[in-house]
């Protein structure tokens, strides 16, 4: 490998690595929520992209199936390329263009947003060009299941399996458990449950990683961001 295309892979490398560790304090772009609510009827939903750089930046939006299948299109943005000036907002349309949706439940999807940064000034030697790319959830909820959304949490049960304390989601509804209290008392996550619990889809079960008994509370994050406790029977 000669000089060139070595300082050209490091800073594509670099590059890379900067996309996946860098804090979202780095990033130029800020959204207008952590997680969007699809209502079935609705014929679109918006969302706020704004650029809090001193520069110009493009943007690239796509929606990512989580919970059907990746090769059909549900979910739309609108427009999917952009471009913000400083301190300016960008406001995009999500459309639901594909009405095969399950109704019986909730389906989840993922909303990218990708910053594309302004071509640096400084073009000798090594240049690295750090892109953020945002990820937040979208849920579509069918119209049957609006109305039965408010505390759903409060039907989760706990389930001992041998050693091991499962939550379980009888509900069309998707939650999001971030926090774990034993008779009142926080116990951290093991580290290879928090997705899962993260993520707990309709009518599933998941292994919280506690074995011990008692009195189990969730935090569970709600539409609007928020944390909320519940008390699991």
């Amino acid at each position: 490998m000669n000089n060139r295309n070595r300082v050209l892979f490091q800073t594509v490398f670099a590059a890379l690595l900067g996309t996946t560790l860098v804090s979202s304090a780095m990033a130029a772009f800020t959204l207008s929520g952590t997680r969007f609510i699809y209502e079935e009827g609705r014929k679109n939903i918006s969302l706020e992209v704004t650029n809090n750089a001193s520069d110009t930046y493009g943007g690239q939006v796509w929606i990512d199936n989580i919970s059907q299948n990746k090769a059909d299109v549900f979910m739309v943005p609108s427009p999917p390329f952009f471009k913000i000036e400083p301190r300016n907002k960008q406001i995009m349309r999500l459309m639901n263009v594909n009405p095969a949706l399950p109704a019986d439940r909730e389906s989840m999807f993922r909303i990218n947003v990708q910053e594309i940064p302004p071509k640096p000034e400084n073009t000798e030697g090594s240049v690295i060009a750090i892109a953020m790319n945002t990820q937040v959830k979208l849920i579509y909820r069918p119209k049957k299941l609006i109305a039965g959304r408010k505390d759903a949490e409060k039907r989760l049960s706990a389930v001992q399996k041998v050693d091991r304390v499962w939550l379980k989601n009888p509900t069309p509804y998707f939650f999001a458990v971030t926090a774990l209290k034993v008779n009142g008392k926080s116990v951290a996550i093991p580290r290879d449950k928090q997705a899962g619990l993260a993520m707990l889809a309709p009518f599933s079960e998941v292994d919280t990683g506690l074995k011990h008994s008692g009195k189990l509370t969730v935090g569970a994050i709600n539409d609007w961001g928020g944390v909320q406790d519940y008390d699991v029977e």
